[in-house]
């Protein structure tokens, strides 16, 4: 007998489920500006630079001004204007190496391209078409316009006002940070024999101390010639966001949609026939169960404080934490093992079943 649930919709239910955290990209309130800057000043009334800046999250605030970029960089001119389909290449200070094509017959506010960036390489940002003055003040005075914007949020212009603040009234954002930890996976995953969920995420509370900054990363053993490795960092020993963050992995291990489990059943030789003629032949039988539990092969965590919009203050990061799960041998192999390692098993049912058990 064998129950599972598919891979792809347990990682479709945890994106929806989990509480506290969401499984998806580590910086889904991006956005990237491609600016023209000094309109009217340069050759032919053309602009002085282009550049591309960097909003960890909005670039508007809810009284209509803008946020402070955290990056910028000046894309060259090339003899061409470079919000176009040859694509334009720039890095940002942070090594952060990004590639832009857009479709400039495109009129606002429509999508109009894509952005991709090195650090999240399998996350483009969807480019709109999106032109408005003053969006940032250069050192020397020269106002840049948004000539494109780009991100993951459906429109060129998402405004986030948190509940209680004043930020689009004129007040400036009185409203209270907000404490958000995201958490991103692919779809690799491991199966691991008579364990659970729970008490392989309970494994990164043996790896740190209240008031630590960092974990040890010593590999822990979890069964099935598997080991979990453990890191983790925390900007501030005082707000203990190494315990919220393990406490985000408590609460996901506690979701159905974290993990499947199945079974497998078989009927083992409990009392051997020894009778002349009758040798290798079993006189009774009882049932064995064994117990696999799927989980993600790896997960990353941030802990990010989000200032209220309007506030004029950027998000930081608190801490990030992740995991790895290392095996000596596959999934498939392990499995094997267990099967042919059992002292007079026979597996209910011939081939089928040990197919069933491998999930082929």
């Amino acid at each position: 007998m064998r129950t599972t649930t598919s891979w792809s919709a347990f990682m479709a239910g945890v994106l929806v489920s989990a509480p506290q955290s969401v499984l998806g990209q580590k910086t889904p309130n991006e956005n990237l500006v491609l600016a023209d800057c000094g309109i009217g000043l340069g050759v032919n009334g053309g602009s002085t630079s282009r550049e591309m800046i960097y909003y960890p999250s909005d670039v508007w605030t809810g009284n209509g001004q803008t946020n402070k970029p955290t990056m910028m960089v000046n894309v060259p001119w090339n003899g061409a204007y470079p919000w176009g389909p040859q694509g334009a290449f720039a890095t940002m200070p942070n090594g952060d190496k990004w590639s832009v094509w857009i479709n400039d017959k495109i009129k606002d506010p429509n999508a109009a391209g894509d952005a991709y960036h090195s650090m999240e390489p399998n996350k483009p940002l969807k480019c709109y078409s999106y032109h408005k003055d003053k969006v940032y003040q250069l050192a020397d005075g020269k106002w840049c316009s948004s000539a494109y914007v780009c991100n993951h949020r459906g429109s060129p212009n998402v405004l986030t006002v948190n509940p209680g603040s004043n930020a689009g009234s004129g007040g400036g954002g009185s409203g209270k940070d907000e404490t958000r930890i995201t958490a991103s996976t692919n779809a690799n995953s491991v199966e691991l024999y008579e364990t659970t969920a729970n008490n392989i995420m309970a494994t990164v509370r043996k790896t740190f101390k209240d008031g630590s900054t960092d974990c040890d990363q010593t590999p822990i053993g979890i069964g099935s010639k598997c080991t979990i490795k453990w890191k983790c960092h925390a900007a501030d020993s005082k707000i203990n966001a190494l315990g919220k963050m393990a406490g985000a992995y408590d609460l996901m291990a506690a979701t159905s949609q974290f993990s499947s489990r199945r079974e497998v059943k078989w009927d083992v030789c409990k009392r051997p026939d020894t009778r002349p003629g009758k040798e290798g032949q079993c006189q009774q039988y009882e049932t064995k169960i064994d117990h696999y539990v799927r989980i993600p092969r790896a997960i990353d965590a941030t802990m990010d404080n989000i200032p209220p919009a309007g506030s004029g203050r950027n998000p930081n990061v608190l801490g990030w934490m992740n995991y790895e799960i290392t095996c000596e041998t596959s999934a498939l192999a392990c499995a094997i093992c267990n099967a042919i390692g059992t002292s007079l098993g026979i597996a209910s049912g011939t081939l089928g079943a040990v197919m069933n058990m491998l999930g082929l």
